[in-house]
């Protein structure tokens, strides 16, 4: 009977021991971007049990050029009095959680630098009370040279590059910055006929719009830059299988 018992406390430690609380949601760990531009990335970390949860964040890990620079944004603002790294050693950054909550209100960063790369970054979220509950996530980061095609609309607003790559298998990527986040800018994607064929908010903590292209039928279409509900550009994307 008491080996069962010790049997019964052994797993339940181990459980423990091993129990996870927090969870990274839509998050891409895949990121593409440009030569001279930030690729930002808003990271969406879950608390997955019932009860309130104090996590930190750290840098643990990264694999970046010489003229690359990782750091992480908090509340959303990545103006100098918001940015967390510029040192060498990142601080712990510690928010809470309530039971189901999701933040939103960090971006990890990288400036993509001078030359294209393959780069990585891992950061890692505990919880404050238990420091063996946590969890690693991974940023790859694939830095490649401007598209010749260059920018499709540009203004005091807003910069959208060219889609690319043009046609397209996969994924359709296109580069952004909001200049202005008071403006809300979004891309429509249509057929020939004009029917919608998706539509997509373009986050302005963010840099870059991946679409994916797989529920997408062979043809022409045709992807619009909206700003307050007002298009601006127009241009024609191939989607080939």
């Amino acid at each position: 009977m008491k080996k069962v018992a010790y049997i019964i406390v052994f797993v339940f430690l181990a459980f423990a021991v091993n129990a996870q609380s927090l969870k990274i949601v839509d998050t891409d760990a895949n990121q593409r971007g440009i030569i001279g531009n930030d690729i930002r990335t808003t990271l969406k970390i879950k608390n997955i049990t019932n009860e309130p949860i104090y996590f930190s964040i750290s840098e643990v890990k990264k694999q970046i050029g010489s003229s690359q620079k990782s750091f992480l944004c908090i509340d959303n603002e990545c103006g100098k009095s918001n940015i967390v790294r510029r040192t060498e050693k990142i601080p712990e950054i510690i928010h809470k959680l309530m039971p189901g909550q999701t933040s939103e209100s960090i971006v990890a960063v990288l400036e993509s630098g001078l030359v294209a790369s393959i780069s990585s970054v891992t950061y890692r979220f505990s919880n404050v009370k238990h420091p063996n509950d946590f969890i690693d996530f991974e940023f790859q980061y694939d830095v490649i040279e401007r598209p010749n095609e260059g920018l499709l609309y540009s203004s005091t607003n807003v910069d959208l590059t060219d889609v690319y790559p043009n046609p397209v298998t996969e994924f359709a990527i296109f580069d952004y910055q909001i200049k202005d986040d008071s403006k809300e800018a979004k891309i429509i994607i249509h057929n020939v006929l004009g029917s919608i064929a998706g539509e997509y908010k373009l986050n302005p903590f963010e840099q870059q719009l991946k679409v994916s292209v797989e529920d997408f039928n062979p043809g022409v279409y045709f992807y619009s830059l909206y700003i307050d509900n007002e298009g601006v550009a127009t241009k024609k994307l191939v989607v080939r299988k």
